[in-house]
């Protein structure tokens, strides 16, 4: 019987792993101080990164040597040393096969193999960047010998453990992956500007994903054309967002979010691990994606045998309940096809309920993928009779609902919950009480005027991802190539001159002439010196045939930023960081002190057999005492544990305690406590507010009146995140707080994206809402917001941000003045330095808001041409906003709160609206300027004697705001929405 593919690699697994480590060791050498002497200005070492007997212990380097990191596929053997000390071999007879395939891999993604970069660093001033070219980290070389020596210590002890067979492969694939990533992340794979921009652990961790799945197919028998390797990607996709927004209450939401995570692990569990395909090179809260072996026309087979894998492993974690589907990109000689296996998946997420189905990209031509139908053992209906019987095994006259969270599984007609949904918000509660310094309490986020926020964060990376963008940033200028030592090589020069190619002594004109010749005069023996006198390092022969035929494609190849497999890796690993970076800035920024909540404890032992467990109650104050003192808001919120312990999970700021005997007054925290310290004669499920456990008859005695010596306080963030991934990041936060923290987010975008605003678009949404408002429908509205393709497009407009920084930053002052059609690549032609008073295609990002009253509300957010619909829109919103705009929204705001009242601030909105509802259907055209004149004269009447204080800029900003909307969204953002200032009370 025929092996199956799957198999195949399985048991292979020990020989593609081996591999895997050696690619991840290849430049280790990388990591020693000696490498960033060897590349910096002033060149203090040699650079022998690859002869590891050099520097490395004796110990180690024997230990790599050992016949268990042996590699042997069929009749070709190597082993792990030949890969580090080889991969640089120009003479490619004195290596074996094995290691030629990780020198393609190498090559593909190392950026100075490809030689394009020139800029060095000097050695005290190296720096580790982002892709989008902020410096992130400092190299200090002392710190570096230390993280080297460390390093290797922990390596010895590794390899010693796995050849004594007390660590199994998978273990010791773990550790050591684990090991690189935290010391290979602080060092560079080039230290030469702008590819300082990929750490070595993004370059070795790509450059072992590529050989993994090149040993996969290898083991499978398929024939690897060494001058072009190609990959696939292999997506397993679901919809993340919609299976996470079906939780009721935040604890479900986030144990949704837990799922997914959970399953994103054993995915790569399996197809890293057990049966080697490759690495995960891309994942989000929608899907996970793995470099994926091309086996020609074996590939659709063995992409069909590890979806079966992955739909087991999904249904087993998401107890059926994530509907999945897969995906297999064409065959390519780059990974930028992972933009288009996510634009098709977020089309074929629309889909409710699919049934899992392959859809297989055959290849670049084709327009329709081939479907292939991924057979499982699970019946939907089979697994609902079981559930049903199950619960009718405990109550036989039980009636049966469709549980309302999951909308799949049956539950009983008193249960609020299916067994399941209601497991999971137990375990996730149980989570909650051992570690309390955050909250799953929505009521315990609310401001003071019981108002909550949903902060939505989202970047748009589908043009970065496909090359688009990264093909906008320079690689080297045409003035240091043409000063380049291999440009002014005899050879070269006399090349020039024996094919008459003009030289103008304009760098850029020269470039040009040569890439017109080269594309003209392929298959000549000169080309390749012709093509290397663009490069610094390197050969040619790696340079893509594709590109050759075109001047254009040849300057864009040699002078712009190439989308590596490590660079792609880099970028989206950036925008996940930066919203780690958020989350911990609101804490140690906004939140630097806690709010707080107060513990305490019940004796009462008849009482607590009445309560359940982790069960949320209401307690109510007696004020029919004369001598107590009147707690304001009367209801309290606590959540019981068990044993009579119980926590105020609500926020506190909003109490007052107001002493009927003298003038104590408390309020807060403190507040709260005086009162726990009295009798409560009501205590109720928070369900039923009304119905007190404590009344059995009209003359009870019962009370509860926690003990004194257990009221205690602890500290918390009044923060909830619901979901975080490279695209995406959705927080609720006190609504009083939320221009503060989007605010904050606008300061850490320009300084982290300065170099590329308007090329790297990031999306804010802001919803608004009561602490009872359900969630769900508030996560529905979110995605209702700002979503269309349109706020996808370019705009034609004038560069916002700080154009003479860019002086800092030359390589990525260059902007596209004209829109590409998908599929297309910007050419050098289409890119001119960034300027002021210049229009460019830019992507601006926007901002939206929303109060959320009803939950008919978000019905109201739908967009006609980038603003928002519904004639109240029209008439007096200017919505959606570019998201540099909402700076003029806070700079509009302090002007009107340093200077004006807040009825005179009422005035000016009750004017405005009024006279814009009387003139909405005249169609004279000098309405607008008549509009203005009364727009001034009522803004001059607020201000009063303060408006000619005012400068001549502040005074036109006010006036143009009141045209164009922004000053009535400005209002009605912190009048009604945020209600700053306000006072309001459920």
């Amino acid at each position: 019987m025929k092996m199956r593919m799957i198999n195949m690699i399985k048991n292979s697994r020990k020989t593609i792993l081996i591999g895997e480590i050696g690619a991840l060791l290849h430049d280790i050498g990388k990591l020693h101080p000696d490498f960033v002497k060897s590349k910096s200005v002033e060149k203090t070492a040699q650079d022998i990164h690859a002869q590891i007997d050099k520097f490395l212990k004796s110990e180690l380097v024997e230990q790599i040597k050992n016949s268990k990191f042996d590699i042997t596929v069929g009749n070709e053997k190597s082993m792990i040393y030949n890969l580090i000390t080889q991969h640089h071999e120009k003479d490619e007879k004195k290596i074996d096969s094995i290691v030629r395939l990780l020198k393609r891999c190498d090559h593909k993604d190392s950026a100075d193999d490809k030689g394009i970069v020139r800029k060095k660093q000097h050695l005290d001033d190296t720096w580790i960047a982002s892709p989008f070219g902020y410096k992130k980290e400092k190299i200090d070389l002392v710190c570096f010998q230390k993280r080297f020596e460390h390093l290797e210590d922990n390596l010895t002890g590794l390899f010693r453990s796995y050849i004594s067979g007390t660590m199994s492969p998978t273990c010791f694939r773990e550790s050591l992956i684990n090991a690189l990533k935290a010391y290979f992340s602080h060092a560079l794979g080039e230290t030469r500007i702008p590819s300082n921009d990929v750490t070595l652990w993004d370059h070795s961790y790509s450059t072992a994903s590529l050989f993994k799945s090149l040993l996969a197919a290898k083991v499978c028998g398929a024939n690897i054309n060494l001058e072009n390797p190609q990959w696939r990607i292999f997506g397993i996709c679901w919809d993340g967002i919609e299976f996470i927004n079906r939780g009721r209450k935040i604890a479900e939401i986030q144990k949704r979010t837990e799922i997914i995570e959970n399953i994103k692990t054993e995915l790569k569990k399996k197809f890293e691990d057990e049966v080697p395909i490759g690495n995960a090179i891309y994942e989000d809260t929608n899907g996970i994606y793995f470099t994926f072996p091309d086996l020609k026309d074996k590939t659709r087979e063995l992409a069909r045998e590890c979806a079966k894998k992955a739909l087991e492993i999904i249904y087993k974690e998401s107890r059926n309940e994530l509907w999945p589907f897969f995906t297999l990109s064409r065959a390519s000689g780059t990974l930028t096809t992972i933009a288009e296996e996510l634009k098709f998946a977020s089309e074929k997420r629309k889909i409710p309920k699919m049934s899992p189905t392959l859809f297989v990209k055959k290849n670049d031509k084709a327009k329709e993928r081939e479907e292939i139908n991924i057979e499982s053992d699970f019946d939907l209906e089979t697994e609902f009779e079981r559930l049903v019987n199950k619960i009718k095994d405990k109550n036989k006259d039980a009636k049966i609902d469709i549980c309302p969270i999951c909308r799949i599984r049956p539950k009983h007609e008193k249960a609020e919950r299916c067994e399941i949904c209601e497991d999971r918000r137990k375990g996730r509660l149980e989570q909650w009480l051992s570690n309390r310094q955050n909250t799953v309490w929505i009521d315990e986020v609310a401001d003071k005027n019981n108002r909550v926020a949903l902060i939505s964060l989202n970047f748009y990376l589908d043009r970065w991802l496909d090359g688009t963008m990264i093909g906008t940033l320079y690689s080297q200028s045409f003035e240091d190539w043409k000063n380049g030592e291999r440009y002014k090589k005899k050879t070269t020069q006399n090349i020039l001159k024996d094919r008459s190619i003009k030289q103008t002594g304009n760098p850029e004109e020269d470039a040009l002439n040569i890439a017109k010749w080269i594309a003209e005069n392929q298959r000549r023996t000169e080309v390749k010196t012709l093509l290397e006198c663009f490069m610094e390092d390197g050969n040619a022969d790696n340079v893509p045939d594709d590109i050759k035929d075109d001047a254009n494609n040849i300057l864009s190849w040699f002078f712009t930023q190439n989308p590596s497999p490590a660079r792609l890796y880099r970028i989206w690993k950036e925008t996940e960081e930066f919203f780690d970076l958020i989350v911990r800035k609101i804490r140690d920024e906004i939140y630097s002190n806690k709010w707080r909540r107060v513990r305490f404890t019940v004796s009462n032992s008849d009482l607590k057999q009445k309560l359940k467990d982790t069960t949320t109650y209401i307690l109510k104050t007696d004020n029919s005492k004369p001598k107590i003192d009147n707690l304001k808001p009367q209801n309290l919120l606590v959540f019981h544990n068990k044993d009579g312990g119980f926590y105020t999970i609500e926020s506190l700021e909003k109490f007052k305690l107001n002493s009927k005997i003298g003038n104590n007054k408390k309020i807060g925290e403190e507040a709260v406590k005086e009162a726990l310290k009295q009798e409560f004669k009501h205590i109720a499920l928070e369900d039923e507010p009304d119905k007190n456990l404590l009344k059995f008859s009209s003359d009870s005695d019962e009370k509860i009146k926690p003990d004194e010596k257990s009221i205690e306080t602890e500290e918390y963030y009044p923060l909830i995140e619901i979901n975080r991934s490279p695209l995406s990041l959705r927080l609720i936060v006190p609504a009083s707080d939320s221009m503060k923290i989007i605010e904050l987010i606008t300061k850490l975008y320009n300084e982290r994206f300065e170099k590329v605003l308007g090329k790297l678009p990031l999306n804010i949404k802001l919803l608004v809402a009561k602490r009872k408002f359900p969630l769900y429908v508030l996560l529905d509205a979110e995605k209702r917001m700002l979503e269309e393709d349109e706020f996808k497009t370019q705009e034609p407009m004038n560069p916002w941000g700080n154009v003479d920084g860019h002086r800092y930053g030359w390589y990525y002052s260059f902007y596209p003045t004209k829109t590409v059609e998908k599929g297309e690549k910007y050419i050098l032609d289409d890119l001119s330095s960034v300027s002021k008073g210049k229009i460019f295609r830019l992507y601006p990002g926007y901002f939206d808001f929303e109060l959320l009253l009803g939950t008919t509300d978000r019905y109201s957010i739908y967009y006609k041409g980038k603003k928002r619909g519904g004639e109240d829109y029209k008439l007096f919103s200017g919505r959606a906003y570019y998201f540099y705009q909402f700076s003029k929204i806070l700079e509009l705001w302090d002007i009107l709160s340093e200077n004006l009242s807040a009825s005179q601030i009422n005035f000016i909105e009750e004017m405005l609206t009024s006279k814009l509802r009387e003139w909405r259907e005249i169609k004279d055209r000098g309405k607008r300027i008549v509009f203005m004149e009364f727009a001034e004269a009522i803004l001059k009447d607020a201000f009063g004697s303060k408006w000619n204080g005012l400068r001549e800029e502040t005074k036109f900003f006010l006036v143009n705001s009141a045209i164009n909307g922004l000053l009535l969204d400005t209002i009605i953002l912190f009048k009604h929405v945020i209600k700053c200032g306000g006072g309001e009370n459920e």
